[in-house]
């Protein structure tokens, strides 16, 4: 009876494109983008909830073993939100057209739509409008949000975790640290003053043995550390003393952000950049250099920030054909077809990564793989609904 109904229903949107063929397109094109939109956002409620239950956890575990305030957890929430919805915007697009078109296709309304003239293609028209309109909302997260909100969390999870402790314990007789890679050693602290007699401190070089200070007396300030009456020693690879200086007082600049959580560094990775900052930032490396292969990590990140929002018009073309080839319809069956589709997605994606990481394939192509195997199939599907 049902069948019957929604038949009747989409023979009335045919018969009212008859008497008024000026609007017969607005008509057809609302009630496809009205069957879709209801999927569409359980499809992104769905995705969103299971990427975040990770995250959820771990913010749960802050609060209680960390003692994180409340209210920095759900700021961690909140600037964690835009980039989940951006990779849920394709999943939750696909999800919406497998079940909206499986739905038209089971109650024999794709058929009397083609009864009344119209094309497959015309019909899965609104559909690729609203994929090209979710496309450009993702570009528009990430290019304006995502970096903001990633650059947020970042600093925020330096502050209030990574490094939300007082300033290094200064202690007789033991070493202790001022920030990554220098450990200092105080004969005797003055607990009045601060001042530190008898001091060395030791700092880590990238390829030689680690740099030596030694200092009578030293005082640890915000971001500095002033050395009186002592010598800088630098070895080489074989451990020798090859070079000293000597100083009657130094300031010594050391890690602000470490001895003050309130000062982080500005400075971004390739994921907290736009589009336009990372391209300058690839060429500026490139100024300085760094061979096309140095770079090839960089390249990835930035072709992955314009794949990613392309692939809600790929799960458009290949889910709205898939979705009216199927013989059930139902949110149950959507879920699953999605969960199968992005799983292959995903499995092209990491592939292509690889193939690009190892010199196999250009980062482009390796980062667009995925988008043209699936685009292409997703095509030639609609080709053959059309016959």
């Amino acid at each position: 009876m049902t069948d019957i109904i929604d038949s009747r229903h989409a023979m009335m949107i045919l018969s009212e494109s008859r008497h008024n063929m000026r609007y017969s397109f607005k008509t057809i094109d609302r009630y496809v983008l009205e069957e879709l939109l209801q999927p569409f956002l359980f499809g992104l409620s769905f995705f969103v909830v299971i990427w975040l239950i990770d995250l959820m956890m771990d913010l749960v575990n802050l609060i209680f073993s960390k003692g994180v305030p409340p209210y920095v957890t759900v700021l961690f929430f909140i600037y964690s939100l835009p980039p989940t919805l951006v990779i849920s915007f394709p999943m939750a697009t696909l999800m919406g057209n497998l079940v909206a078109f499986g739905r038209l296709s089971s109650d024999s309304e794709i058929t009397a739509m083609k009864a009344g003239g119209y094309s497959f293609g015309r019909i899965v028209a609104s559909a690729i409008l609203a994929g090209l309109f979710i496309t450009a909302l993702t570009l528009l997260f990430n290019e304006k949000v995502v970096p903001v909100a990633n650059d947020k969390f970042s600093k925020l999870f330096r502050r209030e975790v990574t490094l939300k402790r007082p300033l290094p314990k200064v202690s007789e007789n033991r070493f202790f640290e001022v920030g990554p890679g220098r450990k200092f050693f105080a004969q005797r602290v003055d607990q009045i003053s601060k001042d530190m007699f008898g001091v060395v401190m030791y700092e880590g070089q990238a390829k030689n043995f680690p740099r030596v200070i030694e200092a009578k007396r030293a005082r640890l300030g915000d971001g500095y550390c002033n050395f009186f009456d002592g010598r800088i020693s630098d070895f080489n690879s074989a451990g020798s003393d090859y070079h000293y200086t000597y100083f009657q007082q130094m300031e010594y600049p050391i890690d602000t952000h470490y001895v003050n959580p309130d000062d982080v560094p500005d400075s971004k990775n390739p994921r907290r950049m736009n589009i336009k900052e990372l391209y300058d930032y690839i060429q500026d490396l490139k100024s300085k250099g760094l061979s096309e292969k140095a770079l090839n990590q960089n390249w990835i990140e930035f072709w992955t920030k314009m794949s990613i929002p392309f692939a809600s018009l790929v799960f458009v073309m290949i889910g709205a054909p898939l979705g009216t080839s199927t013989s059930r319809s139902g949110t149950g069956i959507g879920v699953g077809l999605s969960v199968v589709i992005i799983f292959v997605y995903y499995v092209l994606f990491a592939a292509g990564k690889a193939f690009a990481n190892g010199g196999y394939l250009s980062p482009f192509v390796g980062v667009w793989l995925p988008n043209f195997v699936i685009g292409g199939i997703g095509l030639r599907l609609i080709y053959k609904a059309k016959a």
